[in-house]
C-alpha cells in the first residue's frame, strides 16, 4: 500500500481508462507490486495516485530497458558486445548458417508461385480423366494422386538454382 503522492486518486476503471489498458492489465500490475493507496473489496473501490502508478511503470520501463550508460567503461562495454554480435553474425553467414531475410523473402515468393501454379493446374490435368465420372470414390483418387504428384514435383524442385541467382543478386549489393 502507498501513501497519496500528490496525483489524482482514481478507482480501477479509471486508472486503466486513463492509461488506456484494460481491467484485467491493472489487476494483473497489481499482482506485480503496483502501488494502491486503498485495497479493493466487496463494496470498497481500489484507490490509486495516478502519480504513483506512473512512476511505478517509469521506473520498471527503465528496469527493462537495462538502465542507462552511465560511464565510458560501461559504453565501450555496450560497444565491444555489439562489435562480437557482429562479428558473429557475418562468421554464421559466412559459413551459410543463416540466410538474409529478403534473400529468404525472395525464395519463398518463387517457391510459392510454384506450389500455386502446381495446384492450378490440377483442374486441367484431371478434366478429362473425370469427364463423366460419378464414383466419388474415383475422384478422391484421381485428385489425391494429381495433388501428389504436383507435391513430389515440388518436393524434387531443384532449390540450387535459386541460391545461384540469389548469390548473383546478393554480390550486386554492397555491404
Amino acid at each position: 500500500m502507498a501513501k497519496n503522492s500528490g496525483g489524482k486518486l482514481v478507482n480501477r476503471q479509471e486508472l486503466a481508462e486513463i492509461l488506456g489498458v484494460s481491467l484485467p492489465t491493472v489487476t494483473a500490475w497489481v499482482r506485480q507490486k503496483m502501488p494502491y493507496v486503498q485495497r479493493g473489496s466487496q463494496g470498497v473501490d481500489w484507490q490509486f495516485d495516478t502519480a504513483a502508478v506512473i512512476q511505478w511503470r517509469a521506473d520498471r520501463a527503465a528496469d527493462a530497458a537495462g538502465g542507462v550508460l552511465d560511464s565510458a567503461d560501461e559504453i565501450e562495454r555496450q560497444i565491444a558486445l555489439v562489435q562480437l554480435e557482429h562479428a558473429r553474425l557475418k562468421f554464421a553467414r559466412d559459413a551459410a548458417l543463416v540466410v538474409p531475410v529478403d534473400q529468404l523473402e525472395r525464395r519463398l515468393s518463387i517457391v510459392f508461385a510454384e506450389i500455386r501454379t502446381a495446384m492450378r493446374n490440377i483442374p486441367s490435368r484431371t478434366a478429362a480423366m473425370l469427364l463423366g465420372e460419378t464414383s466419388e470414390r474415383q475422384f478422391k483418387k484421381v485428385l489425391s494422386e494429381e495433388i501428389d504428384r504436383a507435391l513430389t514435383a515440388l518436393s524434387e524442385y531443384d532449390t540450387n538454382l535459386l541460391d545461384e541467382s540469389l548469390e548473383d543478386d546478393q554480390s550486386e549489393q554492397p555491404e
